[in-house]
């Protein structure tokens, strides 16, 4: 029988012992890319932000994207985690704030201000760069 791979767990695994540069918004990708993947199996979604929900979860899934993983290790995930920090933004300006909140399971962390944080950390690390991330994950 074929079982899906768990991706927040290989993210969890690939983030683990992550040591580096924008550390604190590269640990949290695992827990990012799940309030998006559990954002989209809630049927409170509207049809339109769900469009948004899934350009994120492609672009973390895509291998050649604007920093490839595979050549830049963990901080690599700095324009996924920008696509989905953007996408927030967007998305927290249209849902209820307690459709949001019940996706996030990093309950340590406030979900608003480790969004911040994580925008404002991709978006120094990614520079003009910031623009082909948004254009290529469909969020321009």
């Amino acid at each position: 029988m074929f079982e899906a791979p768990d991706y927040a767990a290989s993210l969890r695994r690939f983030v683990h012992e992550y040591r580096g540069a924008r550390q604190r918004a590269v640990v949290l990708a695992p827990e990012i890319f799940t309030l998006f993947a559990r954002m989209l199996v809630d049927p409170r979604l509207p049809r339109d932000a769900r469009t948004i929900v899934t350009s994120v979860l492609a672009y973390f899934v895509v291998p050649d994207d604007v920093m490839p993983e595979a050549e830049l290790g963990p901080l690599g995930l700095m324009d996924d985690l920008y696509a989905a920090a953007h996408a927030y933004r967007m998305l927290r300006r249209e849902l209820p704030l307690e459709l949001l909140q019940d996706a996030w399971i990093a309950e340590e962390e406030d979900l608003d201000e480790a969004m911040a944080m994580v925008h404002t950390e991709t978006r120094a690390e990614l520079g003009k760069r910031a623009k082909d991330v948004l254009r290529m994950a469909g969020l321009s």
